[in-house]
């Protein structure tokens, strides 16, 4: 798409508020514009729903997804869930109209039992990757979602993988001799370098390299069936094997 025409679908999916972005100064535009307009782009196939809860939406946006979901989109019910808050999320109380913010963590059971009612909708963009318990995570995510779950977040393509349906666990993660990872391969993917180092302990480093059909067995084996998916490069530099996927999926 010519650069002209992104900017102007980009300023049709945002709130009219957003248009100047001077809410979000953080968020480099021209480096994640195309991938923020994919995102927005995914939501509105979704349309029309009643509720959207957004898992881990603070980081790096400030609660961007769920802005626009409650000013463009008109989405009566929108919840933001997130451990963290951010310095402009406290001092900008534009950034928080018409959004339910539960400061908590949704890998946490009594959290999320706080959560009662279930959402039509629920965003999961970029999250995955760093649940250090993935599938008990999903679970309880799954279980506020009625409709439609959407996934976006770096992935390994098929292609790229010996086998489908294939999870890599870096070594920089605790749980390295449960599933040894070699150094070389990691260089081979086109991985980040700081996540490559065996001596990472750090378990806020729990990455897992995915492929689109190990998330799709996986939803499948919850109930849930992909109803659309695409893939694009975004802001991982051309010689990465990865790509950036947006999942859409409803519920059987």
């Amino acid at each position: 798409m010519p650069k002209n025409m992104h900017s102007l679908r980009l300023n049709r999916l945002l709130p009219p508020c957003l248009i100047d972005r001077s809410d979000y100064k953080t968020i480099d535009w021209e480096k994640d514009g195309k991938t923020i307009l994919r995102k927005i782009s995914m939501i509105e196939r979704c349309l029309p729903v009643k509720s959207v809860i957004d898992f881990g939406g603070m980081w790096e946006v400030d609660g961007l997804y769920s802005r626009v979901c409650s000013e463009r989109f008109r989405i009566a019910r929108v919840t933001m869930v997130d451990k963290y808050v951010s310095e402009n999320w406290m001092r900008n109380p534009s950034v928080r109209n018409g959004i339910d913010f539960r400061r908590g963590d949704f890998s946490d059971d009594e959290f999320m039992s706080t959560l009662e009612e279930p959402y039509d909708l629920a965003l999961a963009y970029d999250v995955l990757p760093h649940q250090m318990d993935l599938m008990h995570t999903l679970n309880l995510m799954l279980s506020k979602t009625r409709k439609f779950f959407l996934i976006s977040q770096p992935i390994l393509p098929d292609k790229t993988m010996p086998f489908r349906n294939s999870l890599v666990l870096l070594s920089g993660s605790k749980a390295y001799s449960l599933i040894p990872f070699r150094e070389k391969w990691a260089e081979e993917t086109g991985y980040w370098a700081n996540f490559s180092d065996a001596t990472i302990t750090d378990t806020s480093h729990w990455l897992w390299g995915m492929t689109p059909s190990f998330i799709e067995s996986i939803m499948k084996s919850s109930g849930w069936e992909p109803v659309y998916e695409e893939f694009w490069r975004g802001w991982l530099p051309k010689s990465s094997k990865w790509r950036i996927c947006g999942l859409i999926f409803k519920k059987r």
